[in-house]
Formats: structure tokens, sequence, C-alpha cells
């Protein structure tokens, strides 16, 4: 099963100057005039109208919103391999693997995020500035690539090797038990092709070539996903052969194009480049394992506190729950920059973010309810019976998506500002709050106490990134339509789970679409509402009220 892994965004040089196009100068008439015969006149054709400027106005906001939407959907498309092989492997190793199995095998996955994203050192990052900006003739970028070879190779290399020495260790250290040691071995091997992997993907994104990139990710989830169904399956490797699927998918993608790279650049290694990529990279650590705590600490801390058994169930509603990042977030995340920075330049900016927050929120808030129902349907039919209790977590990290969703719109001012290590400080409060939150929670109610933390977690770290950018960039967010929409969204949900209880999972799956058409009808009604017809329903967020007007 490929391992969720929380990665740092490249970093984004910001849109290029824009050259203004002059008219041609005015030339006076010749003195002397030649005599032409005359033409008969023409008939006019009419010229279409010019709009009005609010109706121009309108016209901008919505070719705005068209292409972050078309841009997203773009990313969209080629993510939706890495979710559907998620959703088929997750059922049969439910079945293969006893939950205690399920639940050391999460473990270990969180546990290969970790490591792989601190022993990278940001270097994927710190490539696409030195490839794109730093360096400029072919020779010094192939420099920079054969560098960045060289220091991955380097680095993976002690680490794997440290892994599979102290693998006994590392097991007694998670689970208490030294019976774990072959599976510790094969996470260690997952490292190290993992992070070979990283400089050909991040080469061929940066030598802008899609199709062999969307080529190589995909053959490696599809070659992940047979490898991984054959080890467990019919070889019975159990825990072992599920990492060995996952590493069987990454060794496609290093073997596939490490040896172009090899041709290419050859295997030098330039220590001016080295310090260069190390520096830029290295502060990245800090931010990615605040991300790291924040998304996928409550696993282990959850096994600690709790049991494998309800790790595994936890894990599970998880990836149901996060559904929603792969598919809606991320793909956002990647169109958002370059549409941010466009929109900004504009002197009606604040409002057209408004209008993108108020339509992106409806998004999340559409998506995460349909999610919350159809995951809860999907749980009672794929899964085992005892993984069925976890339903509610599914419906608590879809919402927790929706408030992240929302903090990445609301660091806008954080971004245009060029003050993004208020985002670092920012992760790192809400991963320590998520933290005390899950020692405190876990212990009085297990798996609900962990999804009550990455709930309030999530909430708490959009709740900082609006009062920030409050300051920095006032934007009239409209967080009053939100939360009253989110309002009527919970207690949907909750009636239709009152009303399902005792159906059949055919009739239940009618229910929760006819629930789920009355929310979108509802969702659409009040977005496009006048806000004066609105103003009445919203209560204000802590901050300045600001007027709004379309």
């Amino acid at each position: 099963m490929k391992p969720t892994t929380p990665q740092p965004y490249p970093a984004y040089p910001g849109p290029g100057p824009q050259y203004p196009q002059y008219a041609p100068s005015y030339q006076p008439a010749p003195a002397v005039q030649v005599a032409r015969p005359v033409q008969p006149a023409l008939p006019r054709t009419p010229q279409p109208s010019t709009p009005a400027p609010a109706q121009e106005k309108r016209n901008d906001y919505v070719g705005q919103l068209r292409t972050l939407v078309k841009s997203s959907g773009i990313y969209a498309l080629s993510s939706l391999a890495g979710p559907l092989t998620s959703l088929v492997l997750a059922p049969f190793l439910t079945h293969a693997l006893s939950r205690d199995e399920y639940g050391a095998l999460s473990v270990l996955l969180s546990a290969i995020s970790l490591i792989a994203g601190i022993t990278q050192l940001g270097l994927g990052n710190a490539f696409f500035r030195a490839y794109g900006y730093d360096y400029e003739s072919r020779s010094e970028r192939l420099r920079v690539l054969s560098t960045l070879v060289g220091l991955l190779l380097a680095i993976s290399i002690v680490v794997t090797l440290a892994m599979s020495l102290g693998a006994a260790f590392i097991a007694l250290l998670l689970f208490q038990s030294a019976l774990l040691t072959a599976p510790v071995q094969a996470a260690a091997l997952v490292v190290l092709l993992q992070n070979l992997s990283v400089p050909g993907l991040a080469w061929l994104r940066a030598e802008n070539r899609p199709t062999l990139y969307a080529t190589l990710s995909i053959a490696n989830l599809l070659v992940g996903l047979v490898a991984t169904l054959l080890y467990v399956g019919p070889m019975h490797l159990g825990m072992t052969g599920a990492l060995l699927g996952t590493a069987s998918g990454y060794a496609i993608v290093v073997f596939g194009i490490l040896p172009v790279i090899l041709w290419e650049a050859g295997l030098t290694f330039d220590r001016e480049m080295a310090r260069n990529m190390l520096s830029f990279g290295v502060p990245l650590v800090a931010s990615f394992v605040s991300v790291w705590v924040l998304q996928l600490s409550d696993r282990y801390l959850l096994s600690r506190f709790g049991s494998l058994a309800e790790t595994a169930s936890y894990s599970i509603a998880y990836t149901l729950g996060n559904v929603l990042g792969v598919l809606v977030i991320s793909p956002f995340n990647l169109a958002w920059p370059t549409t941010m920075f466009s929109v900004a330049r504009r002197r009606d900016a604040p409002q057209i973010f408004r209008l993108i927050f108020r339509w992106f929120s409806v998004v999340l808030l559409l998506a995460a309810f349909g999610l919350s129902l159809a995951g809860k349907f999907l749980l009672e039919v794929l899964f085992p019976a005892s993984y069925q209790g976890a339903s509610p977590v599914i419906s608590l990290v879809a919402m927790s998506m929706v408030f992240y969703g929302i903090y990445n719109v609301f660091n806008v001012g954080i971004s245009i500002k060029r003050r993004t290590w208020y985002a670092v400080v920012l992760t790192a409060e809400a991963a320590i709050f998520n933290v005390v939150l899950n020692v405190v929670l876990i212990p009085l109610s297990g798996a609900l106490g962990a999804a009550f933390s990455t709930l309030l977690a999530y909430a708490f770290l959009s709740f900082l990134a609006y009062l920030v950018n409050n300051q920095m960039y006032p934007v009239p967010f409209e967080v009053g339509f939100f939360l009253c929409v989110l309002a009527i969204g919970i207690a949907l949900y909750f009636v239709a789970a009152f009303l399902a209880q005792g159906l059949d999972p055919l009739s239940s799956a009618v229910l929760y679409g006819l629930t789920w058409l009355a929310y979108a009808v509802i969702l659409l009604v009040l977005a496009r509402l006048p806000l004066q017809q609105l103003a009445r329903l919203r209560y204000s967020f802590p901050g300045r009220r600001v007027k709004r007007s379309l």
C-alpha cells in the first residue's frame, strides 16, 4: 500500500514580469495628398455592444474561477490513480492481515514517511530553485542534477544500512516486540528506493515532461498494486509483503529514469552546488516535521495509548476521509499559486479572493458531506465487520480536510507579502496543539479522540491563518457564510445517519444520495443569494467587519 507522505510544496518563483504592448507612434499625414478614386460606401457591420462595467467585472471574476477550476481539474485527473489504488488495496489488506498486523503496518508506513522526509533534506524543493533559477547553462543544470543524485544516494545508503542493522531495536521501540524485525528491514528498503526516485521525478517536472512523468507515476502505482497482491496473497508474506510491494513500485521509477540521468549527467559531485541546495532545503525539514506531526503522528500515539487493532480501524477510516484531500485539495494547491499571484496584481484582488473562498468552500463542504456518507457506506460493504465501529472517524477526518483547504486560501497574505516563515510557525503551533490533544483524548476516547484532535488542530490552524492574514492583507472572506452552511451540513448528516439505522445497504445508499442532493441545492441557493439577504444568517467571525458587495 502506498504510504501517504506529506510533501512540502516546491518553491514557486512567482510570476514573471509583464511587458506591455505599445502602439506604433503617430505619423503626421504627408503634405501632398494623392487623389484616389471614390469607393462606394460599404454597409456598416453592427459592432457588438461593449458590456457594462459591472458585467465586465463579473465576467472577469467568472474567468478567474474557470481558469482555477480548469487547472485543478487537470491535476485531479493525474492524481486519481493514487486513491483508486489505495481503495483497492485497503479492503484486500484488511481481509488478508489481522487487525494487529494492519495496525503495525500503518505505524510503519507513518515511520517511513517521517524518515524519508527528513533524509531527503528538502533537496527536492532545492533542486527546482537551483535548476530553474540559480543556474542557466545546460552543463550547469546537469551538474545540479548529478549532485542531487549523489547527495541522496549517499544519505539514503547510510540510513538504509543503519535501519537494517538496528531493525530489532526499532521494532522494540515502535511495537515493544522484536518479532517485527523483517518488516522494519523491508521499510528500510522502501526509504532507499523512495529517496532515489526523487531526482528522476523532479527532473521530469523541471523539464516540463508531463507525459513521461504521469507514465512513471502510474507505473509506480500499478506495479506496487500488483506486487502487493502477489506478495500478500499467493506468497503469504504478510506485512513484509505489503512493504515489498510498495518498494517494487518505487523500483520501477528508479530503474526507469536513473539510468537516463546517469547517461545524460554522469555521476559528478559539485560541492558548491551541494552547499547551495542544502542551505535552501535543510530549513524546510522543520516545516515537514510539523506537517508530519499534524497529519500522521496520531497513528503512533494511538498504538501506544490504545492498541494496534484500534490503530488499524482508525487508519482505514482516515484513508477514506482523506480522499477529499487527494482529489480536491491537492489539485487546488498545485493550481493555486499561479492563480493567486495573477489575481494579486489586480486592483479588485480582495473581491476576487472573497469570491474564490466562497465557491471553494462550497465545493469543499459538498465533497466532504458526500464523502462522509459514501465512506460510511463503503466501510460497511467492503471491510470486515470489526472495522465498522470507526465510521464516525471518516466524517471527522473529512471535516478536518475542509479546514485544511480553507487554511490554504487564508494564507494568501502570507504568500503575497513574502512572509512564508509565518506558515512554518503556524503549522508548528497546530502540530504541538494536536499532540497535546492526542495525549489527552486518546486515553479517554481511543480512535474517536484521535479524530477529534485532528479536527480541532486543523480548525485551530485555519483560525490562526485567518487572524494573521487579516492583519497583513485584509480580505473580506465570508466566514459567517461558511459557518452557516457548515452547521446546516452537520445537521443534515445527523438526520441521515439517524434515518439510515436499520436499513439495508441499498436503501441506505438511496437515502444518502437524496440527502446529498438536498444539501447541494441548499448550498447553491445560499451561495447565490444577494449578501444583503444573507446578512441575517451570518454571525461575525473574530476580526474586523468588512463591507461585502459584488
